[in-house]
């Protein structure tokens, strides 16, 4: 087959050349349609319900709407998790799907599901659009001249802006965030309520049954129809005051009689700050799933100039968050490996090879390579990242060329001494060499493949952080060795066309050889001292390995701060927002930061379920070279000091990405989750406030914070059934009047133009903020009798409720988050978690679970711990198959552990600690270690077949394998080695990833170089 394979390449070399083309041609099409994206989005499959439930308590949101979806969508198929959080006036049911599940498959499953919930009138729970944690990729606020009143620049955003926007091809929502939003409000005064003998609920009938256009049909005129219309739609707020709600003394009652009509602004939810403005508008851009954020954002950026010219003189829109930079800086920096890397490479190949067509022929495998692997990308409909991309080693990807070319070059050479080099037998030769080389260049890259076999069985998030990058490479694996086959052979075939291929005597490289020779004889009579050495630095660097500390994953600096901010959970959203200003003006203070953006309680969509006391604030940050400070570590720790310096604030500090994911993942913002799950709120609260407590004595904590679910003031009013009973009032009937004149009721719609307000209908301001008050509103009797007043109806009192109710897996959660500072992952978990043990004890019905990195961290070690084992005995399989000896099977394979010495050795001197990327370069270097031993026993055995005595067949066979071995160990390590060394924005995630790849290939290549001759003789022996 591979004969058959390489002579069709040497007979149809145009053909293949031509071909060649093609694919170039098809992967850079491929890759200008790839998406890119600074970071792999590893969200689960979610799909989210978020309910209004507006003027609700949390408990009763918990009772009347979350209980009765989470009962319903139990049933749903393939559901994994569903957690829900219930909040004043807001209820957010988030559901997690199995991997692989199809996003329109869970929608669709679950609003089958909604459609059979029975909840109270008026409430419809809706969809979260289809995005995920870093959909997020746009931010701008609309700025408006001095005088434009607040609700209308909202106006503006909500019904010019938003429209707009949201017709842009992969734009799946557009949430905005601050401003007022307008209402035409009814202001009832109670005492004229009582005066007139009405009830709120009369007003509110009035109301909804005196603006409204009908039609009448058609009336017929001659030869033409006209269409009637009824118009009744209130014009101005004058019509609404104008509105008869009953007759009293023989004349009407009008809605300005009993109180008044005027223009205002619904109850806030949320603030926007913006630099120096205490109050503006913002808009958030989110993308549909799967989209690539350029090309969203790039014709969103033309829809925005298109829009500029339509918007009122002075109203503008001014970008503050562009995912595109991120994508930009990581892109840069992944660029710069790359070529710095392909030039290193180069130059190895050129300092061995001396002959510079030589070179550029294997040097046409990289870009080959590269664009094969992005056209099986664009065809499985990957997306391109950082990780993905930045893995990338075009040492490994051309090194079977070079075995390949090296060999036909000394082939060649030799010829050339015994007078036999014509064009005739060095055409023969090349299609012999290339045949040979075949099937070992094949069976090389299925070990290297194969090594990434438990990287394609991680799950969840680190399957969609590390699958993508093995499946890139074996893409590009799989390319480099079809070329190498194929225009690799081709290409050749014109270069031994004249003289001038045939390998050049280099002087340094043969006393290299000679030296190696010759320590390779000394060595042999020191067998167990060369042997027990190495086996003592494996056990060194093995003992040492836990002091290096552990974690998922380094984080990858995004250039920016995101800093959350939770108050006590009765704040006022005005007392947040004097907070949120200081807090902005300590960050504006940092010449470090560019620009800062804060938002204070929530979106009025409920996107973003948050209370009135939290405050969320982004701060740009300048390039590092700019700063006062070390690192971003030493900027957050001043920024901290300062902030806490306020009584009762506390601070997580995170990153904007970074913290949407963790948010998303385990529902809360902070790396590592604690939660508590059990009946009661007052003890989940208790026993949260304990832990909270035992954490921040562990070293290395910060940001610990427990997830307030008490602290709220409430005013409950017990409705007294004797006293409803003695009246003939209905329970219902006195609740909805509460409701009606404490929080407001939605009476009609106002039309102007486009636009839609509603028309509300409440009680006078003096009454709604005044407890004292309360007792006095009217209730009616039935049948207009008149009217009650509420006190004498109800028990009324102040009392601590709860803030939010938490749920998860059916049952009411705490959650307590905290953040790592100066200490590995690993190593805080495993000691908190034994704190926390020994000092906090749990009643019957309560259980602790540790969540968050650490979660994931666990679940990827325990994956590897086994699916490694069996993936090394496939390779055993591999090797025992090519070389039908357990013996020399299992040589090759002892030469793996050996690699933990450079690679731990790299990750200590890096600063750096044992993460999932780390391990993914153990099983990366751990194929290319097998590689090497595989190169020098084919050589030893073939010398062996052909009689050489085993002592001399070692010490030959090394020595001739050692320019091929040092070339791929230099190529594969030089490769990464600019990764290795990076510190640019995005270079965080793969440097472990380089660094153990570059240190492990070291000692693979020392020990294959020097231990591997030994332990031939001593294992091996005699054995052909």
């Amino acid at each position: 087959m591979l004969k058959a394979v390489v002579d069709f390449a040497l007979k149809q070399r145009v053909f293949v050349v031509a071909i060649t083309l093609m694919v170039a041609i098809a992967g850079i099409y491929a890759f200008s349609e790839l998406p890119v994206q600074a970071f792999p989005d590893v969200q689960d499959v979610q799909v989210q319900i978020i309910t209004l439930v507006p003027g609700q308590a949390p408990e009763e949101v918990e009772r009347a709407v979350t209980l009765p979806i989470e009962r319903t969508e139990y049933g749903v198929p393939k559901l994994t998790q569903l957690r829900s959080i219930s909040m004043t006036g807001l209820s957010v049911v988030t559901m997690t799907f199995a991997d692989g599940t199809d996003d329109y498959f869970a929608r669709a499953q679950v609003l089958e599901k909604l459609s059979e919930i029975t909840l109270p009138t008026g409430i419809q729970p809706q969809l979260a659009p289809l995005s995920t944690a870093v959909g997020e990729i746009y931010r701008y606020i609309v700025e408006a001249p001095p005088g434009m009143p607040l609700d209308e620049v909202r106006a503006i955003q909500d019904w010019t802006i938003e429209p707009e926007l949201r017709q842009v091809p992969g734009v799946a929502d557009i949430n905005g965030f601050g401003g007022a939003i307008r209402e035409y409000q009814v202001h009832v005064h109670p005492d004229l309520l009582r005066k007139y003998n009405l009830s709120l609920e009369q007003v509110a009938s009035a109301l909804q049954a005196n603006s409204s256009n009908t039609g009448g049909g058609l009336l017929k005129r001659g030869d033409e129809d006209l269409v009637v219309r009824a118009i009744g739609l209130f014009q101005s707020i004058a019509d609404v005051g104008r509105v008869p709600v009953a007759v009293f003394g023989g004349q009407p009652v009008l809605v300005r009689d009993i109180g008044e009509a005027a223009i205002g602004t619904q109850t806030r939810y949320g603030i926007v700050g913006y630099n120096q403005q205490d109050d503006v508008v913002e808009g958030i851009v989110v993308m549909t799933k799967g989209d690539d954020p350029a090309k969203v954002i790039k014709a969103l950026k033309q829809r925005i100039d298109d829009l500029q010219k339509q918007l009122p003189t002075g109203v503008s829109i001014l970008p503050i968050y562009d995912r595109t930079t991120l994508v930009d800086h990581t892109v840069d920096t992944v660029s710069e490996n790359l070529c710095v890397g392909a030039a290193l490479v180069i130059a190895v190949l050129l300092i061995f090879l001396r002959n510079w067509r030589a070179a550029l022929i294997v040097a046409s495998v990289i870009p080959l390579a590269l664009l094969t692997a992005f056209l099986m990308m664009h065809l499985r409909g990957m997306d391109a990242n950082l990780i993905s991309l930045g893995s990338v080693d075009f040492g490994i990807m051309i090194d079977s060329a070079v075995v390949l070319v090296e060999a036909l070059m000394v082939r060649l050479a030799f010829d050339a001494v015994r007078g036999e080099a014509t064009a005739q037998s060095r055409r023969a030769v090349l299609a012999q060499t290339a045949t040979q080389l075949g099937s070992p260049i094949l069976f090389s890259k299925a070990i290297i493949i194969l090594a990434f076999l438990p990287i394609f069985t991680f799950q969840r998030v680190e399957g969609k952080i590390f699958a993508p990058m093995a499946l890139t490479l074996t893409f590009a694996l799989a390319g480099a060795v079809i070329f190498t086959l194929t225009l690799v052979p081709a290409l050749l075939s014109w270069a031994t066309r004249g003289h001038g291929l045939e390998e050049k005597h280099g002087v340094w490289m043969e006393r290299l050889r000679d030296k190696y020779r010759g320590d390779l004889g000394r060595w042999a009579h020191h067998p167990k001292l060369v042997i027990g050495s190495s086996v003592g630095m494996l056990v060194v660097a093995l003992a040492l390995a836990p002091l290096l500390g552990s974690e998922f994953l380094p984080k990858l600096d995004e250039g920016n701060i995101w800093l959350t901010v939770d108050l006590p959970p009765s704040t006022a959203l005005a007392k947040t927002k004097e907070v949120e200003r200081h807090v902005r003006k300590i960050l504006l203070s940092y010449p470090e930061v560019t620009q800062v953006i804060t938002q204070a309680g929530r979106p009025d969509d409920g996107t973003d379920p948050k209370g009135p006391n939290n405050i969320e604030v982004m701060a740009d940050l300048k390039p590092h070279g700019e700063w006062r400070f070390s690192d971003k570590e030493a900027l957050v720790r001043d920024m901290e000091k300062k902030i806490h310096a306020m009584p009762g604030v506390p601070t997580n500090f995170s990153q904007y990405i970074e913290d949407n994911v963790e948010e998303a993942l385990s529902g809360v913002k902070g790396e590592i989750a604690v939660k508590v799950s059990g009946p009661s709120l007052e003890v989940l609260q208790a026993k949260g406030e304990e832990i909270a407590a035992v954490l921040r004595q562990v070293r290395g904590s910060a940001d610990v914070e427990e997830i307030q679910i008490g602290g709220q003031t409430e005013l409950d009013i017990t409705l007294d059934r004797a006293a409803l009973s003695r009246y003939g009032i209905n329970v219902n009937d006195a609740a909805t009047t509460v409701a009606t004149a404490l929080g407001s009721a939605v009476a009609g719609s106002f039309y102007e133009g486009n636009r839609i307000f509603n028309v509300t209908l409440r009680l006078d301001q003096d009454y709604r903020n005044s407890v004292d008050k309360v007792s006095q509103l009217p209730v009616s009797l039935p049948g207009g009798a008149g009217t009650v007043p509420l006190g004498q109806l109800a028990r009324i009192e102040e009392r601590q409720g709860a803030a939010k109710v938490l749920r998860e897996s059916g049952s009411r959660i705490v959650a307590i988050k905290v953040n790592v500072l100066g200490r590995d992952q690993g190593g805080f978990v495993a000691e908190a978690m034994r704190r926390v043990a020994d000092a906090v004890k749990l009643p019957g019905g309560y259980r602790i679970a540790w969540g968050g990195q650490f979660e994931n961290q666990k679940r990827a070690t325990a994956r590897l711990m086994i699916i490694v084992p069996l993936s090394l005995v496939g390779i055993f399989v591999l090797l025992f198959w090519a070389f039908r000896s357990i013996r020399k099977a299992l040589l090759i394979l002892a030469t793996v552990p050996f690699t933990l010495i450079g690679g731990l050795a790299g990750l200590a001197l890096a600063g750096l600690h044992l993460s999932i990327s780390a391990a993914v370069g153990f099983i990366a270097v751990a194929g290319i270690s097998v590689q090497n031993g595989v190169i020098m026993v084919e050589q030893i055995v073939a010398l062996r077949a052909q009689g050489h005595a085993l002592e001399d067949a070692v010490l030959e066979g090394a020595a001739s394998r050692l320019r091929p071995i040092l070339m791929t160990a230099l190529m594969a390590g030089l490769g990464l080695l600019p990764a290795a060394l990076s510190h640019g924005i995005g270079s965080e995630t793969q440097r472990p990833f380089a660094v153990v790849i570059v240190g492990g290939i070291v000692s693979a290549t020392l020990i294959a170089l020097n231990l591997l001759p030994l332990l031939y003789e001593a294992v091996v022996g005699d054995e052909i």
